[in-house]
């Protein structure tokens, strides 16, 4: 555990909160686990919320329900209120630092502020195809200017700090690298008593997907791959999320040719302890992505105690430590044999073990916001 250095200065920090009030994957659980890990542990700080609106929901409601933190909305609403609007409104406030939680800092701040920007990916650069074309260019035009004009950057892995340095150009010691944790739910010794979809109620010990189900995610690898186990192998295998039409149907039109639609199961609309729950019934996570910024999945079922099957490129491996077999994502019999391996006692054992002992050291709630906070008190004093 990192030392936390102490200050007695009460720092005022300022985020751009509108993927916390209204995302509800992965940019919108990174802001609300960081914030709300920030408050528990360093709740002699003050810190305030920037979001266009507010929406009140299960995920929303602790940031609503509490004293803890301050909510700023548009004093008079308008579509460019987080790119130039809101600056107004932070510099009234004036706080020592502002924390753009994903991939934006608004321009106008004062220079006085210290504006750090968080980074989760290129995805748009890497793999354009995936996004339109006004989409595309928008994201580069206002990422790549913001982590121009940020004081510093954070990355929530190596391999997006890498990312960052050879596309934007950018200087490596201007970036940092802090990875992100995930819900104290998954976190808890405890097991909750939550109950399921009853199309998977019954089951155990399956083969588990948790994701947006899009090409670079490699669902339809997991299908290749399963078609080639044995009948001895063949686990139930649940699929939780949804994601792009058209290739969901050629998961399904897979599934279907190979026969095997009693094995395949798909969920979507699950809450965090249901999934908790789904993980400890679970066999192992398989998780064959080309391309993430990091992978809370991975450390999500590592720290429910169960192995993970996971790529060995992009930012996986960092994610998955000692805790996973990893394999070429693009191979569906590297994934089979993985499958395979998986049911030797002794390699299922070490891998669940050794995965939750790095995750604890290196991802838990408290770690990642001590890091954090070590980082902002290193800022405000430079």
């Amino acid at each position: 555990m990192s030392e936390y250095q102490e200050s007695s200065q009460k720092l005022i920090i300022a985020f751009d909160a509108k993927r916390l009030f209204h995302n509800f994957t992965g940019l919108g659980n990174y802001s609300r686990t960081l914030v709300r890990n920030l408050q528990t542990y360093f709740p002699e700080h003050e810190y305030h919320l920037f979001t266009p609106s507010i929406n009140k929901n299960e995920e929303t409601s602790y940031f609503l329900d509490s004293e803890k933190f301050t909510i700023h909305t548009p004093e008079k609403w308008s579509p460019f209120w987080r790119t130039i609007g809101i600056a107004s409104q932070i510099n009234r406030l004036n706080p020592h630092i502002f924390h753009g939680l994903s991939h934006e800092i608004p321009f106008g701040l004062h220079k006085g502020i210290k504006k750090i920007v968080s980074f989760h990916d290129l995805i748009y650069e890497k793999y354009p195809k995936q996004f339109g074309w006004w989409d595309r260019n928008l994201y580069q035009l206002k990422y790549k200017n913001s982590a121009k004009r940020a004081d510093y950057i954070l990355a929530i892995s190596e391999s997006t700090s890498l990312d960052i340095q050879e596309m934007y150009h950018t200087d490596g010691s201007k970036i940092s690298v802090i990875y992100q944790s995930c819900h104290q739910d998954f976190q808890s010794l405890s097991s909750p008593d939550t109950g399921l979809p009853k199309t998977i109620s019954h089951l155990n010990k399956y083969y588990l997907y948790v994701g947006s189900i899009i090409e670079r995610k490699g669902l339809l690898q997991c299908v290749l791959a399963y078609a080639k186990l044995p009948e001895t192998h063949r686990k139930p295998f649940v699929i939780i999320g949804n994601g792009d039409k058209k290739y969901t149907s050629q998961v399904v039109d897979m599934i279907k040719y190979y026969k095997l639609d009693q094995y395949f199961f798909f969920v979507n609309g699950i809450s965090n302890s249901a999934l908790v729950t789904i993980y400890d019934k679970s066999f192992c996570l398989v998780y064959p992505s080309i391309y993430e910024g990091f992978g809370i999945p991975i450390i999500e079922s590592l720290f429910r105690k169960k192995p993970v099957i996971t790529s060995d490129i992009s930012s996986l491996p960092e994610a998955a430590g000692n805790g996973a077999i990893l394999v070429n994502p693009f191979s569906p019999q590297d994934i089979a044999q993985a499958m395979i391996w998986l049911h030797d006692t002794s390699t299922y054992e070490t891998l669940a073990t050794k995965g939750f002992d790095y995750v604890s050291a290196k991802f838990s709630s408290e770690f990642t916001a001590q890091q954090l906070m070590n980082h902002y008190l290193n800022i405000y004093t430079k």
